[in-house]
Formats: structure tokens, C-alpha cells, sequence
């Protein structure tokens, strides 16, 4: 598989253009007081005008708004690498209550601090992740089967009668949409290496989300309703628990270099394997395979696509395609096994 070095990224040129470029177009500094109070309220009017909509039909034009919110987006994560830990948290992190994984959002301050990509990769995951399972939890307030998909609840009702629709519309902006950013879905089907993923999104999720929190408290006071968590899955068997054998450094430092030898392995995609090697090491278990699982896709869209002559479906799709993902290369390996 010599594609696996020749690669230079996984994102098709429009996609690596709206992640990569289009939110940088725009040179002005942007005065985060404009969407900050003193009182330390996010100001969503602020916000909400830096998304653009289409003359045809009202929907969210993408691309205008990206280029809008992107130096919107440079402001808040130069306000959050001049406030220390002790400020974050007292200004922040009641807000990040209603997410259930407040500690989860905490981490990710700190990772923006030294802006290492990986870890900001990881971080990201992390936080896109919660903040959907956080949004589900806030559809069931007012609905009854919450969405499986992430596009389907941000375009809920539900959701627009709680937030409004311009505030669901500033988030599909970042998740949910394959017009937008679609942050959650590059990096959960290991589409984006880790110097693709600017520091700046990320640090503007963890904005919104600490502003979605406002948004939710003055719902929560006005209807009386009180907020339910659902249960996380629970592994009961102690079987299902010893799923990470004792490794010797000799045998760690032999996957490192089969990692960096592999064809499975694409050259783009090798700090993720080390970060993860590194997670292991350190018995942080859960990011290990958080690491991992898009790495597997992704390699197993190499194997498919270089099986099948097709390597340019190794590049994200666009909007109005398909990905090759897990389930597209599962049910062939299945089909033929």
C-alpha cells in the first residue's frame, strides 16, 4: 500500500479549504467584549449576526458564515490563553454543569494553553462527543426518541424551541452540517490529521457550550423543568473490564516502530498512533481508544480503496456524497467473509 506514504491528507481540496483556510480569510481583530459581558454572559445576538444565510431559501450560507465567525473564533481563544485555570473555572465552569462532564471541558482549557495539535485533536473529540450526548439529554426535555444523528437533533424543534434557532443555527455552523465545519464527523472518521484542525474551533465549542449553558438555566428557571441525565453504558463483567493487557516498554517500543513502518499506518496520520501509545502508557485507557477507532477506519479505508482502485475515496466526501466509513467497509468485509 504505497499510498500510505504518499498522502499528504485526507480531506478533499473544498474540504480542506473551509477548514483549513476559509476562517482565516479575514484579517480584522475582533474585541471579545462585542460577544462577552462584563458579568461574563455570552452575548448569542452578538454572535448570531455573524451567520449568513442564502437569498434562495433563508438556509445558513456556510461558507459566508465561516469566513464571518472566523476571526470571532481567533478573539475567544486569545481570551481564554489570558485567563489562568483559577479564572476559567470561577467564570466557566458552572456553565458546563448541564453537559454532565464538566471536568471533560476543564481538560480542554488546558489543552488549548499549549496548543499541541494532537492533544487538541483529542480534545475536540471529546468535547464534540459530550456536547452531543449533553444536547440529547436537553431534546428529552420536550421530545421523546432523541435523534440518533447529530444533524437531525441540531435541526430538531426541540432544540430551536429551548436555544432558538439562530443559536442552532451559529452551531451547525461548527458540527452537524457536511456544508459547515463538520468538526466532529472529519475527526470521528479519521478524515483529519492533526495539524488540520485549527486551535481556534475548539476553543470556540467550548464557548458556545459554556454559553448554551446560560441559554439553559434561563429555560430551566422559566418552565420549571429539571434536567435528567441518562445512564452511561456500564460494563458489569469483570471479562469485559481486562480488555488492556500489561505491556513491557520492549513490546511498546516495538509497536512504535511498526506503527511508523506499517502500511496500514498513513504517514499523515502517525502522531495520532504515538499520542495513543502514549495514552496506553500512562493508563489513560479511554483516550487510547479514542485515538485509535479512527485510526482503524481509516486504515481500513486504505485496505478498501486500495483494493478496489478507488483512492479517491479516501478523501472526505462532499456534502452531497457519501463517506467510505466503518459501515460502508464492514458490511463488504462481511459480505465476502
Amino acid at each position: 500500500m504505497a499510498l500510505s506514504h504518499s498522502v499528504t491528507t485526507c480531506l478533499s481540496p473544498p474540504v480542506h479549504y473551509v477548514i483549513c483556510k476559509l476562517g482565516f480569510e479575514k484579517k480584522d481583530a475582533y474585541d471579545i467584549n462585542n460577544i462577552l459581558s462584563e458579568n461574563g454572559e455570552v452575548c448569542w445576538q452578538a454572535l448570531t449576526e455573524h451567520v449568513c444565510y442564502l437569498e434562495s431559501d433563508q438556509s445558513v450560507d456556510y461558507i459566508k458564515s465561516i469566513q464571518s465567525l472566523g476571526p470571532v473564533c481567533e478573539s475567544v481563544n486569545l481570551h481564554f490563553k489570558s485567563l489562568t485555570k483559577e479564572k476559567f473555572v470561577i467564570q466557566y465552569a458552572l456553565w458546563f454543569h448541564w453537559t454532565n462532564c464538566t471536568e471533560l471541558f476543564l481538560e480542554v482549557f488546558d489543552v488549548l494553553q499549549h496548543t499541541q495539535t494532537t492533544e487538541v485533536a483529542l480534545g475536540l473529540m471529546k468535547l464534540t462527543s459530550c456536547l452531543e450526548r449533553a444536547l440529547g439529554d436537553v431534546y428529552l426535555l420536550i421530545g421523546k426518541d432523541c435523534p440518533f444523528l447529530l444533524r437531525d437533533l441540531l435541526a430538531s424543534e426541540q432544540l430551536a424551541v429551548i436555544f432558538g434557532q439562530a443559536v442552532m443555527d451559529v452551531l451547525k455552523v461548527f458540527i452537524g452540517s457536511p456544508y459547515g465545519l463538520n468538526l466532529r464527523n472529519v475527526l470521528w472518521h479519521g478524515f483529519a490529521s492533526p495539524q488540520e484542525i485549527p486551535a481556534k474551533y475548539c476553543a470556540m465549542l467550548l464557548f458556545l457550550t459554556a454559553g448554551l449553558g446560560q441559554l439553559l438555566q434561563m429555560y430551566l428557571l422559566q418552565t420549571k423543568c429539571i434536567l435528567v441525565h441518562r445512564p452511561y453504558v456500564i460494563f458489569v463483567s469483570s471479562e469485559e473490564l481486562d480488555v488492556f493487557p500489561d505491556l513491557s516498554h520492549e513490546t511498546l517500543a516495538i509497536a512504535e516502530e511498526l506503527v511508523k513502518l506499517s502500511s496500514f499506518v498513513l504517514e499523515t496520520m502517525i502522531p495520532f498512533w504515538m499520542a495513543a501509545l502514549t495514552a496506553f502508557k500512562q493508563n489513560r485507557y479511554a483516550d487510547c481508544v479514542i485515538l485509535l477507532l479512527p485510526q482503524l477506519e481509516v486504515g481500513l479505508r486504505l485496505l478498501f480503496t486500495t483494493t478496489n482502485k478507488c483512492p479517491n475515496r479516501l478523501l472526505t466526501a462532499e456534502p452531497s456524497a457519501l463517506y467510505t466509513t466503518f459501515d460502508e467497509v464492514l458490511v463488504i468485509f462481511f459480505f465476502f467473509f
